[in-house]
């Protein structure tokens, strides 16, 4: 064999051994194909819940809707398609920018979906506690067909519209739409403007109910607790007694209910500890004894 020749296969199997290490330290196995950013966001939404061993089957549309679409959705004039998110077996999920204000684009839909036998419904529980403000409505068939929710989220001179259509019964929220009002006597609480919340948690039922939420928010908890005090307040409820101390500002309450049973509830706002502008806020409800 030619020395020369000899030399350069020599050279060349270093290289590619120095390379397939270099990939292996990296991370990178030679041959794998670069990871993209659909790749990422299809995982991510495939976990049905952190920890579970199941996982969805997602398929990611840009910029368009979905071939086979479950119904016949009207689109406002103007509107830009965004892309959707189907998961199989369990629904689909649109977003739109649409040249409305958000409640134009709500009325739009309430205009629009009733032709094809969509019923707007208040769902038990959606609609009391902590939320964030954004407006939203549910459309229903029936408990057990299919749900249509729209979602307006405002913009500057749009708005980000999320349209979720949900095929399976056990995920629709139309099938609760016949269950006690479980959160009673709690009404709506509209977090204050220009805040973040998160962390919410609900629990009711029987004879007590409670919600808490996490926000982070400049506003410190005695203005805070002022704000939801307000809500309550025109909301039929009666203010018993208030307090402060330290980081927390707190208000006892009493309540009548559409049924004539009498409530009696408290409200706390506080300051997080080591958490700069974030507040803790939490009402609760319990019947009273007779």
């Amino acid at each position: 064999m030619n020395s020369k020749f000899a030399a350069s296969i020599v050279i060349v199997m270093c290289a590619l051994i120095g390379l397939a290490a270099s990939e292996e330290v990296n991370g990178k196995p030679s041959g794998m194909a670069e990871p993209s950013v659909e790749e990422l966001a299809t995982r991510l939404l495939q976990a049905t819940y952190p920890g579970s061993a199941e996982l969805n089957e997602v398929q990611l549309l840009a910029g368009k809707l979905p071939d086979d679409m479950p119904v016949d959705l009207p689109i406002p004039d103007g509107a830009r398609i965004i892309g959707s998110e189907i998961q199989e077996g369990k629904g689909i999920y649109i977003v739109l920018d649409v040249p409305l204000m958000p409640d134009q684009a709500l009325d739009f839909y309430r205009k629009a979906l009733p032709s094809q036998n969509w019923t707007e419904t208040d769902i038990p529980g959606m609609d009391r506690g902590f939320v964030q403000g954004d407006p939203r409505i549910t459309f229903c068939k029936g408990m057990k067909n299919p749900s249509l929710t729209v979602t307006a989220h405002p913009q500057e001179n749009s708005t980000d519209l999320h349209i979720g259509i949900s095929s399976d019964p056990d995920y629709s929220p139309c099938s609760q739409a016949s269950f006690d009002d479980w959160l009673r006597p709690i009404p709506k609480l509209s977090a204050p403007e220009g805040s973040r919340q998160f962390n919410e948690m609900m629990t009711g039922g029987g004879n007590r109910a409670a919600v808490s939420a996490t926000l982070e928010t400049e506003i410190n908890s005695s203005t805070l607790e002022d704000h939801y005090a307000d809500q309550l307040n025109a909301a039929n409820w009666t203010r018993t007694g208030e307090g402060q101390s330290g980081p927390s500002s707190w208000s006892a309450w009493s309540t009548e209910d559409e049924n004539g049973l009498v409530w009696n509830g408290f409200l706390i706002a506080l300051d997080l500890p080591g958490s700069e502008n974030q507040r803790f806020v939490l009402v609760q409800a319990s019947l009273e004894d007779n």
